[in-house]
């Protein structure tokens, strides 16, 4: 059902030429690391937030926003849609102990896409996602789930972890991520 949703939104999405992404626990799921998504969760790139705006607005309820000292994102709009929770940001960024790490989504940050109910579904990377809940808090448990696919089978966009690298992090993400590339 949650499948169903996201098929729909991402039909609507597609359709305007929206740059987006799917990420967070869908992404987990369709590695097969998760049994059960909790929301859905997508990126879209900062020029079309509104047009993601208007259209989820016209498909689902918009909830009102309340803040949360763990991010600095641009914009995060939560809305109901099919009786699921979905989640939208625009400059994501994630607060930690040595400032602000700001995600950089664009059309690099989509590893791979897939079709779900006949729909385009683009997805983002395991390799953001391991850099991304580094730095938010109580996610250690999806950070050595991600870790441990990514040694076991690869790692596919080392570009990625090398562009996180740029980004300001903390001195002990840093040096695990330096120490996954290495390995």
């Amino acid at each position: 059902m949650m499948f169903d949703t996201l098929s729909y939104i991402g039909e609507k999405l597609n359709s305007l030429n929206i740059i987006w992404g799917v990420g967070a626990s869908i992404l987990l799921n369709q590695f097969g690391l998760i049994e059960k998504p909790n929301d859905i969760d997508i990126f879209v790139d900062i020029k079309d937030i509104e047009k993601t705006d208007e259209v989820l607005k016209s498909i689902g309820k918009k909830k009102k926003w309340e803040k949360n000292a763990t991010y600095s994102t641009k914009y995060f709009y939560e809305y109901i849609i099919d009786g699921f929770d979905v989640d939208v940001m625009a400059g994501f960024a994630v607060n930690h102990i040595n400032g602000v790490f700001e995600y950089i989504f664009d059309h690099n940050s989509i590893s791979e896409s897939k079709t779900i109910n006949g729909v385009n579904i683009p997805f983002t990377s395991l390799e953001d996602w391991y850099v991304i809940y580094q730095l938010i808090p109580n996610r250690e448990a999806k950070v050595k789930i991600i870790e441990s696919y990514l040694l076991l089978n690869g790692i596919k966009n080392l570009f990625l972890l090398e562009r996180a690298l740029k980004g300001n992090l903390s001195i002990e993400v840093r040096e695990k991520i330096k120490k996954i590339l290495s390995s």
